[in-house]
């Protein structure tokens, strides 16, 4: 089966509610170093998804996050095979997925963290 998700991914996932401002995710990414937040209520249900291409517009900061996130999130399971990951995330060109328990966000991973995986000759 090869190497999971769950070997790779970002356990300590941060996370953003969707009434937070547009500045405090600018922010938030800045401090971290991050470059996507899953917007989530406060049970850690997943609503969306803001990356750094999002908060980088031109848009008044005082706006909530809600308005600029992305409904549409793609996940994965934390037991899935880091190939999956791979090809979820060329198919829709996208840089990260949202690593989920049902519909609670648990973690993270990225295009960056499977060419970690590459470099350390893992795959």
């Amino acid at each position: 089966m090869g190497v999971s998700v769950a070997h790779v991914m970002s356990h300590k996932v941060i996370l953003v509610a969707p009434d937070r401002t547009i500045d405090h995710a600018r922010e938030l990414m800045g401090s971290k170093r991050i470059h996507a937040l899953p917007v989530a209520d406060m049970n850690r249900k997943l609503l969306g998804i803001v990356t750094s291409a999002d908060v980088s517009r031109k848009i008044d900061g005082s706006r909530e996050v809600r308005e600029i996130m992305s409904s549409k999130v793609h996940v994965i399971s934390a037991t899935e095979p880091v190939s999956e990951a791979a090809k979820i995330m060329r198919k829709y060109r996208i840089h990260h997925l949202v690593v989920t328990d049902g519909k609670t966000a648990v973690g993270i991973i990225s295009a960056y963290d499977l060419l970690k995986l590459v470099e350390q000759g893992s795959v």
